[in-house]
Parts: structure tokens; sequence; C-alpha cells
């Protein structure tokens, strides 16, 4: 409803009604007066406007944060703008060793549960100086499997854009439904997906920067969040089992976090991402006067001369209409191609800078993501039984970027729970899934009960002037 078109017209037909209102009582009441008949006036008259010019003023703000959360698809529902944004969501921590009293081991379940947990933590920032920042953990069912209580998971560090929170990829994003239908259909092998808040709240973008005089936030997100992961999750703490993901401007920190920190992290994913950090009035100056810090922090500068350390592999999407974020996106698969680094590079037709993409396009990203994971080794080979999902193979080298059919958009309509899958496992399928090469991968966005997928829509233009704001 949030998000619905009539909602939107329902909001704006107000905004206009108010007006018309106010004019509508106005003529009455000169008539009223020009007949000798009693009128309103006084305070009272002065109350009746105030109440009209503020019903007018409510009505035309809240048109246009819709339209704007309309075209972002940012927030999808009521319920998710009031605070229920997963169905996985515990309402606190069960897996998290800080949330636990000292020494004591995490409940284990009698059966495997047959979804994921997303538990909110604080993550407070010893290295950096930051204050505890709310983070998001995805937690695969495997975690929780009684079979293997010493199984050991890699993680993708997934960042939000700007503005944005923590709680974006769950609320906008449903990661962790994504993660829950890949796993039920065998499509990836567990991992632990970790959403930090990058800016602490809206109040500025910061770029995953050491802000000059400000918060030392690639300081916080590189030690402070990956040592708090490792310490109080069951983690592999190797640079071969880390992945850093993000959209739009948290996609040009996914790409600048990792090339500067490889002892870290060996994967990065793109969506919708930059090859440097903005510079505006929401930005503030983050580097002060210090340009080499500035270029240090720009991958689009340093990139083709860097050192690079192996295994490193890199996943970038883009739509067609997604003005600057393409054009950049599509120059670094290819100095990323030229430095032999294999790239899964996507174009996609009919698509723009918004959560709709982002969130259909987790259905391309995390079968990456795994597949990665299973090329450095780090991911356990699937078992006949089910119990572990399929790892699918390396990355290849990209094609000519070129236009790819966008996914349809139907599946992507129901409402958050008819996307959250439950139940039973699916059969696992009889042949290991190969989708991880670069080019076009096939997407499964997720069906609700009785819902069945629809073909692909056509291609879109190649190029739109200008850069989007991003989000």
């Amino acid at each position: 409803m949030l998000i619905s078109w009539w909602f939107l017209a329902l909001l704006g037909g107000g905004t206009v009604a108010w007006p018309v209102a106010a004019l509508a009582l106005g003529i009455r009441r000169r008539r009223r007066r020009g007949a000798g008949r009693p009128v309103v006036g006084g305070w009272r008259l002065g109350l009746r406007r105030l109440s009209l010019v503020l019903a007018t003023v409510t009505f035309a703000l809240a048109a246009t944060a819709t339209a704007v959360n309309d075209h972002y698809s940012y927030i999808p529902s009521f319920h998710a703008l009031f605070g229920d944004v997963s169905p996985d969501l515990v309402s606190h921590p069960v897996a998290a060793v800080s949330a636990r009293p000292a020494g004591e081991a995490m409940a284990a379940p009698a059966t495997m549960p047959d979804h994921g947990t997303v538990e909110k933590v604080k993550v407070d920032g010893p290295a950096s100086g930051i204050g505890a920042r709310d983070t998001y953990v995805y937690l695969p069912p495997q975690y929780f499997d009684p079979a293997r209580p010493a199984g050991r998971f890699p993680v993708l560090y997934l960042m939000h854009g700007s503005p944005g929170i923590s709680v974006d990829w769950i609320r906008g994003g449903w990661v962790d439904r994504a993660m829950d239908d890949l796993l039920s259909r065998h499509e990836i092998a567990p991992f632990i997906v970790v959403m930090p808040d990058l800016n602490g709240g809206y109040r500025r973008d910061t770029e995953c920067e050491d802000v000059a005089g400000g918060p030392l936030v690639q300081t916080y997100l590189v030690d402070d969040v990956v040592d708090y992961v490792d310490a109080n999750y069951r983690t592999i703490p190797d640079r071969a089992a880390r992945a850093i993901g993000g959209l739009s401007t948290g996609g040009y920190c996914a790409l600048n976090l990792v090339l500067r920190h490889q002892d870290r992290f060996s994967g990065i994913v793109s969506h919708s991402g930059y090859d440097r950090p903005d510079h505006n009035v929401y930005t503030g100056d983050l580097f002060g006067s210090d340009r080499a810090a500035e270029r240090a922090n720009t991958p689009g500068e340093y990139l083709p001369a860097i050192p690079l350390t192996r295994p490193l592999g890199v996943y970038l999407d883009v739509g067609a209409a997604d003005g600057g974020s393409r054009s950049e996106s599509v120059e670094l698969s290819r100095v990323f191609e030229r430095r032999g680094v294999p790239v899964a590079f996507h174009d996609f037709a009919d698509e723009s800078h918004n959560w709709l993409v982002w969130r259909r396009n987790l259905f391309s990203s995390l079968p990456w993501v795994s597949g990665w994971f299973a090329s450095t080794g780090v991911t356990a080979a699937p078992e006949p039984s089910g119990v572990t999902a399929v790892a699918v193979g390396a990355p290849k080298p990209a094609p000519k970027p070129g236009p790819e059919p966008a996914p349809t958009d139907a599946a992507l309509q129901a409402p958050p729970d008819a996307l959250h899958v439950e139940g039973p496992p699916a059969p696992a399928p009889t042949a290991v899934a190969t989708g991880v090469a670069a080019g076009t991968i096939g997407r499964h966005p997720p069906l609700g009960p009785g819902r069945t997928g629809t073909r692909p829509r056509g291609r879109g233009a190649l190029t739109v002037k200008g850069r989007p704001r991003r989000a």
C-alpha cells in the first residue's frame, strides 16, 4: 500500500482538496455576509484558516515523501515503516557471544530451523573511537544445525546506500528472504550476512571514509566490525572467507574497502556502485585539504596500478538507465579484466536506481558470493542429503559489456511475508548449478504460494546522461 499508485493519488488529491475547500468556504462566507447573514469571525475564523493551512501542508509533505519513497521503493509497507521489517528478526540476540552470560554456550535447537535468523546487535568501535551502532546479522539455518555445532561460515558484509541505515537491506532489500529462498532451493551454500551502519543515522554521508576531523568510518568497518563479528560468531577468520557488497554509495564502499584492505577481504559485490567518493553538502569535506588521501580512496584512479592480492573476485551489476553509475561500472569491469581479475558484470536493461532493482538483483549476486567462497575453498561441497546448499563454480571472465534483459517485477510485488520461504527444504537439484559465470545469470525472484514467474521484459536504452542521486 505504501508504494502503491492509488495511495499516492489519494495524498495528491488531499493536497488539492484542502485549498479548494478553503476557497469554497471563503466564497460562501462572502455571500452570507453580502446577504446580511451571520458569518464566522474572530478566533474561530483564524482557527479554521490555520487548520486548512496545516492540513494542506501535511498532505503536501506526505505526498512528496510518498512520491520519493515510491521512486526508490525504499520502505515497502506500513509494517516496515513502523518497525516490522522481517519475520526472521528476533527480539533479542540468540547467537552473539557478547549477548550471553560469560561462559554460557548457545542453546542448541533439537532440529535445524527451516529458515534463517536475523539479530540486531550493538557494535562498538575500540579502534575507531566510534560509539556503538546498530548492526544486523543474518545467520543461515545451518548455523543452528545440532549436527554441526562447531561449523564455521564465511561472511558477506553488506553496505547500505546514502541516505540510509543498517536495517535497509532487511527492510527494503529483503536479503534475509532472498537467502532463505536460495538456500531452500539449494542454489547457494550457507554464509553469514552482516549489515553495519555506515553513517550513524541519516545525519551525514561519510562514504565509508576515515573523515578528516570526523569519524573514522573506514577503520570502524574494517577493524571494529570485522573483529566483533569474528569474536561473536562462528566465522572463518580469513580473507578468503570475507566479501563486501553494497548498493550505490555502498557499492563504492565495497570496491574501496576491499581494494585498500586486501589482507582482510577477497570478494567485491557492487550494485549500481561508483568508482570514486561523492562530494556534496551531505558528505561535507571528507578529506580536508589532503588531495593525496582523496586519490588513495578513488578506485577509478588507483585501480590500474595498485598491487593486487590473489584470489580476488568482483561482481558488478548496473541498470542501463543508471547514468554515471553505469559508465563507471563499465570502465571498472574493463580495468579489472585487463588486470586479470575475474569479473561477473551485468548490464541490465530496464533498470535504474531503486530498491526494487537491488532487491531482485540479489538473486544474481548472492549465488555469485556463494560461488566465490567455493572457489576460494572455504565452502564445503554439497552433501547428498541436501543439508548443505549446492556450491557453484568459480567466476569466469566476463564478455563485452552489453544490455541484458531485466528480470520481471511481477514476482516481487507480493507482501514480504508471502516471499518468506518456510517449511522443509526443496529436493536438491540433480545437477550442480553453473550460473556464476559472467554474463547473464539465471535469476529466480522469490515466488509466494501459488505464484508463477513471467518472462523477462525487453531491452532498454543503453545510456542516460547525468548521474543519479546516490542512495
